[in-house]
């Protein structure tokens, strides 16, 4: 598998547990454009983040990663220390009293399966809110379609609804990349003590 090809990434799903928080949007065309062209922390009331004003076509960025990668990864990892800051600061922004919650028990880049207290249709669009526990904290908002759900096998009450992204920042979905990889080395590290 090439490092660089996020389709072949994308495909790699690990076990976790975290709280996220969904709603159904009522204008998901809107938030789709917000969510793919600016990250995260940057629609918060933050200050905007070096590459918030990227072009879509992520040359120029691309051109710098790879001209660059020493230079390009400590700009990054200085952009999530400052999203760090920023969320500890306005920690109450981020948190949607109108958004349901449920727990992300597993993902990929691509999606996520999470554990909901009630049925989603299937086809529906949701708008997931989800900060994976590492460090530094980052948040990540997505869209995703609904392609299945059904009840949990191990809590009745509960419901299994297997969430495929369909708009996701490119930044935010490298973070989420780089925390599978790191999650999945956790595992593998627990499966062979």
């Amino acid at each position: 598998m090439e490092r660089d090809n996020i389709s072949e990434r994308g495909n790699v799903r690990v076990s976790v547990c975290f709280p996220v928080h969904f709603t159904i949007p009522s204008d998901p065309g809107h938030l789709a454009d917000l969510i793919t062209n600016h990250r995260t922390c940057d629609r918060f009331g933050a200050p905007p983040s070096a590459f918030s004003d990227m072009p879509s076509d992520l040359t120029d960025l691309t051109e710098f990663q790879e001209t660059s990668p020493h230079v390009f990864s400590m700009w990054m990892s200085l952009e999530r220390k400052i999203d760090h800051l920023l969320w500890m600061a306005h920690k109450e922004t981020f948190e949607d009293k109108d958004m349901e919650q449920g727990v992300c028990v597993d993902m990929s880049a691509g999606g996520a399966c999470i554990q909901t207290g009630r049925e989603l249709a299937l086809g529906d669009t949701i708008h997931v809110r989800m900060s994976p526990p590492t460090f530094p904290v980052f948040l990540v908002e997505t869209l995703g379609v609904v392609v299945s759900s059904h009840r949990d096998e191990q809590d009745e009450s509960k419901w299994r609804t297997r969430v495929e992204f369909t708009a996701i920042n490119k930044s935010d979905q490298e973070d989420l990349i780089t925390y599978i990889f790191k999650r999945q080395r956790e595992i593998l590290r627990d499966t062979s003590d």
